[in-house]
């Protein structure tokens, strides 16, 4: 059974030997970054290093967060759309349509716009509904800055409602909410996941190993959450069309697909 991705862990472009653990870390996908990772005079050199690597690992898919479409490393990190093994693209600083269709034009693959800036909320709408955006991602902390705001979580809860939002009216799929930069804080990073899959976020961005785990079992249907939805589709079944309750409550369409998400989740 197909599963959505619920972690997404970044590894930096110039750290070829932590590769292999990014791999096996147990996350849906990795990321290997050009960005925010790479300092500016390493960005030719970690560029070469990834080709490298690329091409000696076909087997090896991975995703690519390449520098924005502002910069001058953007045209020279598309050119690594020419490996098989770069599934997507993560496309920091979006804050158009133009942008996605940028990368689109060299390759036709899978986007997953990063909404880190003030424009990029505002045109959020525009962009889910852009060819080949696969599913938005929030860059949570550039966004805090750019906005000038202090706080933590609350604080941000309209503006990842609007992603949410803008990924249901585009139907693509859910969001995947941004990092928890704490590494060391078990308590905060599940309070935050939490958060996030009660929001309506599928998945989230982490920054270490470490993070996995937990972002993948909050993410996870709970037992409870499996039983019931197994005992709903049973009650479904046999009421062979018939007027259904479970509990005490009636169990209608939007109960139904609940409980199909649910299971669908299961890994």
């Amino acid at each position: 059974m197909k599963t959505t991705p619920r972690s997404f862990l970044f590894v930096p472009a110039n750290r070829v030997e932590r590769f292999e653990k990014a791999l096996n870390a147990g996350s849906d996908a990795v990321i290997i970054d050009l960005e925010d990772a790479v300092p500016v005079e390493l960005k030719i050199q970690a560029r070469e290093l990834l080709s490298d690597w690329l091409a000696a690992h076909p087997d090896q898919v991975v995703m690519l967060r390449v520098n924005s479409r502002q910069t001058q490393w953007f045209a020279d990190d598309l050119n690594l759309l020419k490996y098989a093994n770069v599934s997507a693209i993560v496309l920091p600083k979006t804050e158009a349509p133009a942008d996605v269709e940028a990368v689109t034009q060299v390759k036709a693959v899978d986007v997953y716009p990063l909404i880190e800036t003030p424009l990029g909320l505002a045109q959020v709408r525009d962009i889910a509904k852009t060819a080949y955006v696969k599913a938005l991602m929030f860059g949570s902390i550039d966004f805090q800055l750019e906005m000038g705001m202090n706080g933590g979580y609350t604080e941000l809860v309209y503006f990842r409602n609007e992603i949410v939002l803008a990924s249901k009216l585009a139907n693509i799929e859910a969001p995947i909410d941004g990092v928890t930069v704490d590494i060391k804080n078990d308590e905060l990073l599940n309070l935050e996941t939490t958060q996030a899959k009660n929001l309506g976020f599928a998945a989230k961005l982490c920054i270490h190993p470490l993070q996995v785990e937990m972002v993948n079992r909050v993410f996870r249907p709970s037992e409870a959450e499996v039983d019931w939805a197994k005992r709903v589709i049973d009650a479904v079944n046999a009421a062979q069309g018939q007027a259904i309750s479970l509990d005490g409550k009636m169990i209608d369409l939007p109960v139904i697909r609940r409980a199909e998400q649910v299971l669908q989740a299961i890994v």
